[in-house]
């Protein structure tokens, strides 16, 4: 599928959303409704412009009966297209996990599969047709793929006003390949209008997750934890972008300004989730051993698996930001070029914008003269002289080719265990009599113990590293205690680093 598409100037790439001079941005501020003294009306204007987000998509709904012939309107008639529209910005969001986005062909196939299941007797065209119809939508093909702008009336100025937004951007890579990506606008859309930052509804998200695990709804926990999952990916976009456009317009791009303030925010979601995510993790792993019934082991099953994919998302969200300041210097380095002086106008912020709002009749009687216009002039090159006398007097030897050797081959001996298998035994044995005691312990006192009790220190060091393990719940074998990081150190002959302390499952400190 052929489109046209416009470059974004350096203002407005990576920002994710395009708002005019007299709207204020969509996110950074809660929802008021207040009482204006001068006009006496409801300042309502915040409300209307999320309204407005979603009217790109009841026109989709309204009109898609209106285009093609007869057996293509009875073919779209009982597909819901409200529900495509979000397929694609999720299938979008799900891709800037991987890249910076889904390609065209990707959407469209994605979205003509689900047509087909919707209505399993539609034809593959007819398919397809539907497919190109939602993304068409979402993309504003119908006004060249510019920004949609609806007007509605601002209570504060007693005006009309023009609100201007994309709920989807087409723009290429590193590597030059162009993909879709939901903007800002796309994000509230799919996540039901939440009209907050993304770290408040995170945390309010988890808050919620947290209730209906107690409750025990565990269908509607899983749906606020896949929406929760959604939202964490937009931290890794919101940096991705700015390093985009650091990259595309290396002087627009301040680090203190713009990188800073981006990367302290994603470094405290990351540090609060971890803590929050082994803790949910842990309560539905003990749901799911108390559970009997088929059904809610399922969704348990699935709520664990979500959760685990969050904490996938936020370890590649750490790696974005440990390799941010470098690709941030790489990208600065263009800025330090030795550029000859030119009055000429900047080729992608002034001339192809300019060029691809023109329509397609202007260009095509001037396609020849446009594009070899954007190609430099090149002069073919000569050899004077001293290059051929050069060429002529170089001595060429022959290439010696270097004999192969594959040296000796050795058998592999792979390494002995640290610890032989009845050792760990014998560790597992005593940690299990320990904890049956139902005392709390700390990892020091078990140690002082084991040493009173005469076992080696290789049993010790042993019993060190399964205490260690026993601290990620998944790897744990004590499922009858809770582990606790302490704010003190230790050091033994054996050991030494944080202390743990190891609670009874159901004491006040351990649901604390």
């Amino acid at each position: 599928m052929q489109r046209e598409t416009s470059l974004p100037s350096t203002a407005d790439v990576g920002s994710g959303a395009v708002a005019s001079a007299d709207v204020q941005p969509l996110i950074a501020e809660p929802i008021e409704v207040t009482q204006l003294p001068s006009s006496g009306l409801l300042n309502l204007s915040r409300q209307q412009r999320n309204l407005l987000l979603l009217r790109p998509v009841f026109q989709l709904e309204r009109d898609k009966m209106l285009g093609g012939d007869e057996a293509y309107r009875n073919a779209v008639q009982s597909i819901d297209t409200h529900y495509l529209a979000l397929s694609a910005l999720d299938l979008m969001m799900e891709a800037t996990t991987v890249a910076s986005g889904s390609t065209s062909s990707e959407i469209l196939t994605h979205l003509a599969e689900i047509a087909l299941r919707i209505k399993p007797e539609l034809t593959a065209p007819h398919a397809r047709r539907i497919s190109e119809a939602v993304l068409d939508a979402l993309d504003n093909k119908a006004n060249n793929h510019r920004e949609f702008s609806f007007d509605y009336f601002d209570a504060p100025s007693m005006t009309t006003r023009a609100f201007r937004f994309r709920l989807v951007r087409f723009e290429p890579d590193l590597d030059d390949v162009y993909r879709y990506r939901p903007t800002e606008e796309g994000y509230l859309v799919y996540l039901g209008m939440l009209d907050l930052s993304p770290e408040d509804a995170q945390e309010l998200m988890e808050k919620m997750l947290e209730l209906l695990v107690q409750r025990g709804s565990f269908k509607a926990a899983l749906d606020i934890a896949q929406r929760a999952r959604k939202l964490s990916l937009e931290y890794r976009q919101l940096i991705r972008d700015r390093l985009y456009q650091a990259y595309r317009a290396p002087g627009s791009v301040n680090w203190s300004r713009d990188m800073t303030g981006r990367l302290d925010l994603a470094r405290d979601h990351v540090r609060k989730r971890q803590a929050e995510d082994a803790r949910m993790e842990d309560a539905v792993q003990g749901s799911l051993f108390e559970a009997s019934d088929l059904q809610t082991r399922e969704s348990l099953v699935a709520l664990r698996d979500t959760l685990r994919g969050a904490g996938l998302i936020r370890m590649q969200l750490v790696t974005d930001i440990n390799v941010a300041p470098e690709l941030f210097i790489e990208a600065q380095r263009a800025v330090f070029r030795a550029r000859r002086p030119t009055g000429l106008p900047d080729l992608e912020s002034q001339l192809l914008p300019q060029l691809l709002n023109l329509s397609s009749t202007t260009l095509a009687n001037q396609a020849n003269n446009l594009i070899s216009a954007l190609y430099p002039p090149s002069m073919p090159r000569i050899y004077d002289l001293n290059s051929v006398f050069a060429l002529l007097l170089e001595q060429r030897f022959d290439d010696v080719v270097a004999e192969e050797d594959d040296g000796e081959l050795e058998r592999f001996v792979p390494l002995p265990d640290q610890f032989p298998q009845a050792l760990i035994q014998q560790a597992n044995d005593w940690l299990a009599t320990m904890f049956a005691r139902g005392a709390s312990w700390r990892l020091d006192q078990l140690l002082e113990a084991a040493e009173d009790a005469g076992m080696s220190k290789t049993l010790r060091r042993c019993l060190v590293l399964i205490l260690y393990r026993t601290f990620a719940p998944s790897e744990s074998e004590y499922k009858t205690v809770s582990v606790r990081l302490m704010g003190e150190s230790f050091q033994l002959d054996v050991a030494q680093g944080c202390n743990l302390e190891f609670l009874p499952k159901g004491e006040p400190d351990d649901i604390a």
